[in-house]
């Protein structure tokens, strides 16, 4: 069993109890225009160039046994069309210029690398959080993944954004110990302008987790001008009540991904907005409190 991995980060206290290894899946299905992570929507690897960084030496070119790179206008360029992503530039490159986002994993691999924190783990309570781009996009080796933590009595979650069809939702939720699940917008309109996606399905995933009794923590990105109207913090709030859950996170929108997108050569369309001030942030967990939920601030304990 195998899959595409683009990083993983250790000692990290953020993505659910305890000091944790997350481990970040290729492939997203939305396209959300807030994303700090450009590199992790597609499902396959993709090389990254910096043009910044890169000093012209041409290695890259002469490296490359398919002949995919080529210096057009006194810069290397990459023929998308022959790359196969086999990653020597990236590798060989002298200054880190090029970048590969995404390598192939095997289960047992990937088992090795998350099994070496596992003191951590035991001594804080902690555990793996596979998160991406989105982990249910590699379902076969996503549950292949659990399994192997569950066999090991590793505590697992899953960081999603509920995009998946629920047939791979009924595979994983008897599989993960805890699910952080995104909840971005509740109107579809707004939610297909922002994220290039409808959110039906992803609300319908919800229920039917908390249907499940699963471990349930929502995660409510605040964006400025997107999603943070009181009136609109507030149905949040009241939907999550309804279905029986108790705990939502705030995780309040920065601008750390926004240097990424060059390299991708995709456009960051958010560079204007400025992440929410102190006042907002503490007035989205007044609200979200106020529907009987216990809210929290930035994915803390």
């Amino acid at each position: 069993m195998t899959g595409y991995v683009f990083r993983i980060e250790r000692f990290s206290t953020h993505d659910g109890p305890g000091i944790r290894t997350t481990v970040f899946l290729k492939g997203c299905p939305l396209r959300c225009t807030w994303c700090h992570s450009p590199e992790s929507q597609s499902s396959e690897p993709e090389l990254l160039f910096r043009e910044d960084r890169c000093i012209r030496c041409f290695e890259c070119v002469d490296d490359c046994q398919l002949g995919a790179i080529s210096s057009v206008d006194g810069k290397p360029v990459i023929d998308q069309a022959v790359c196969r992503w086999c990653g020597d530039c990236a590798d060989r490159c002298p200054t880190g210029a090029r970048t590969q986002s995404g390598s192939v994993m095997t289960e047992s691999r990937l088992l090795d690398e998350i099994v070496q924190d596992t003191i951590f783990y035991d001594q804080s309570g902690g555990g793996v959080t596979f998160s991406g781009g989105e982990p249910m996009m590699q379902p076969d080796f996503l549950a292949a993944m659990l399994d192997a933590c569950r066999a090991r009595r590793i505590h697992a979650a899953v960081d999603t954004c509920g995009a998946a069809p629920l047939g791979t939702l009924d595979r994983i939720v008897e599989r993960a110990d805890l699910f952080l699940f995104d909840l971005k917008h509740l109107d579809d309109i707004r939610h297909r302008h922002v994220t290039g996606s409808s959110n039906v399905q992803i609300l319908n995933n919800l229920k039917f987790l908390a249907s499940r009794a699963a471990n349930i923590i929502v995660r409510f990105p605040l964006i400025p001008g997107v999603n943070d109207a009181p009136g609109h913090i507030e149905r949040v709030g009241q939907f999550v009540a309804s279905l029986g859950l108790s705990r939502i996170d705030v995780l309040p929108y920065h601008r750390a991904g926004s240097g990424k997108y060059p390299a991708t050569g995709r456009p960051y369309t958010l560079a204007e907005i400025e992440p929410p001030t102190m006042e907002a942030r503490a007035q989205a967990v007044q609200i979200l409190d106020g529907c009987g939920l216990r809210a929290g601030l930035g994915g803390k304990p």
